[in-house]
């Protein structure tokens, strides 16, 4: 997550948001983490914001990773 974060301060982003769910660290219970860098306004309409989502397999589950990368206003 702290790769992804890095590599978007070099763009020009306003803030990211990566969200990652599921069996982390091989553990019983799934749970969900998430880091936030800058500003991610997800209750304004007119915010632009690029949203990706991923699923990855494991042996031990599955994974569901969310981006959200706020680029400015329209």
């Amino acid at each position: 997550m702290k790769k992804a974060i890095e590599l978007t301060e070099q763009s020009n982003t306003k803030g990211i948001q990566v969200q990652i769910a599921g069996r982390l660290d091989r553990k019983e219970i799934a749970r969900a983490e998430w880091v936030r860098e800058g500003r991610v306004p997800l209750q304004t309409l007119r915010a632009k914001i690029n949203y990706y989502s991923y699923t990855v397999r494991t042996i031990y589950g599955v994974l569901g990773i969310k981006i959200w990368i706020f680029v400015g206003k329209e």
